[in-house]
């Protein structure tokens, strides 16, 4: 039995909108793989991966009717939903801690300097990712002690603060080397 072409199934599931499902079990893995290493957030991932469908889903007559191959036309759509997963964090305040401003102000960064700002502290906050970025954000950015981080990552406060300590010194690292990266 021939396999059915993803621009088939697209054209097909107007009529039989089950049919869409299997678009989604053919692509799902693979968005949600390339959403997960860009995104570094397993929820976020999903919530970005179900918007590709949707939209994959609302302009997909158009796509059908313009003749095009499917794949090269979703990674678009994936890779825009994921820059507006992206920008909406670029808009999200967070204040800091006098710890954290310290930090900041205390890695060489001027006024101009890809601006020292809470929006530059959550890029570099993605990059570090897993439990160094979530330590930096509860100890950091919502103030915890090391007693209320070791409740709520179920270890020992003791080892709350080494690994807030190892924490802190892999962010001012790559704070300052995307600052570098990043210099005019």
């Amino acid at each position: 039995m021939k396999k059915i072409s993803d621009e088939e199934i697209l054209r097909l599931s107007y009529k039989k909108p089950h049919r869409f499902g299997e678009l989604f079990d053919r692509h799902h893995k693979r968005f949600l793989r390339i959403a997960e290493k860009t995104l570094r957030s397993k929820d976020d991932a999903e919530d970005v991966v179900q918007e590709t469908f949707v939209r994959i889903y609302k302009y997909g007559k158009n796509f059908s009717k313009k003749g095009g191959k499917f794949r090269p036309w979703s990674n678009t759509i994936l890779k825009n939903s994921l820059a507006d997963q992206i920008n909406k964090y670029k808009n999200v305040s967070t204040s800091f801690t006098e710890e954290m401003e310290a930090i900041t102000a205390s890695s060489d960064l001027g006024e101009g300097d890809v601006d020292g700002s809470k929006t530059y502290v959550q890029f570099v906050l993605s990059k570090i990712g897993g439990t160094a970025a979530e330590i930096i954000k509860l100890r950091y950015i919502f103030g915890k002690s090391f007693k209320e981080i070791g409740k709520l990552l179920n270890i020992k406060s003791s080892t709350a603060r080494v690994r807030a300590y190892r924490s802190k010194k892999i962010f001012i690292k790559v704070y300052k080397q995307f600052n570098n990266n990043y210099e005019h």
